[in-house]
């Protein structure tokens, strides 16, 4: 590996947004809501597409408690800061409240207590997709290295030299079930030398466990 990394050009820019998907135990349900194993409890997040820096919103209904907290669990800001639990209120029977936004791009799944210090809520697992548009719409494969060699072959012409699992960063807490994060080198067209060659990190996620991978982002930094 070359020990300096170049921006390499990517094909095709990809604007960023915020998506909210949900994603049940298995990949082909997709429901428009989760439930609890009490079919009286329903959750949402509203609206289903946001922004980058957008906040989401929660909205419970169907518990008859006295309070609630949500978070999403391995939501950081830029500095690698948890991001809290925030309480929600009850509103015409129902339990609302507006999440910080995660500061990167990945799936984080909604989490609920009663209140703090309490065990969380046994509820069914929903997630918040943060995803660049299109992110879904993308080739999906078993194995979260085929996503780095997938995307070596969206650069024109260029050739995989290696690749192989790099360390996440000590401010990334995201679920390591749903990322894997890859480094890769290659060579540019033309350009087969050693000193020639280029590197990415690149990421790949899954919006459920039980789900197949996909590309996440490549970036010159991991």
């Amino acid at each position: 590996m070359h020990p300096l990394f170049r921006v390499s050009f990517i094909s095709a820019a990809v604007p960023i947004a915020l998506a909210f998907a949900l994603a049940a135990e298995t990949p082909a349900a997709a429901p428009a809501h989760a439930r609890a194993p009490s079919l009286a409890l329903r959750v949402e997040l509203q609206p289903p597409i946001l922004r980058l820096r957008q906040r989401p919103t929660v909205v419970v209904s169907g518990m008859h408690i006295g309070s609630l907290e949500a978070r999403l669990a391995g939501a950081t800001d830029r500095n690698g800061n948890p991001l809290p639990w925030h309480s929600l209120r009850l509103v015409a029977g129902t339990w609302r409240g507006t999440l910080p936004a995660p500061a990167w791009r990945g799936i984080y799944r909604v989490v609920l207590r009663e209140r703090p210090g309490a065990t969380p809520l046994k509820t069914e697992r929903l997630f918040l997709c943060v995803l660049a548009l299109g992110s879904l719409a993308r080739p999906s494969f078993d194995h979260p290295a085929d996503v780095a060699r997938w995307w070596v072959k969206t650069v024109p012409h260029a050739t995989l030299v290696a690749l192989k699992p790099w360390p996440r960063p000590g401010f990334d807490q995201r679920d390591v079930r749903l990322h894997c994060l890859f480094v890769v080198a290659y060579s540019p067209p033309r350009h087969p030398q050693v000193r020639d060659r280029l590197g990415m990190f690149v990421t790949a996620f899954r919006d459920g466990y039980d789900a197949r991978w996909r590309l996440l982002e490549a970036t010159v930094l991991p």
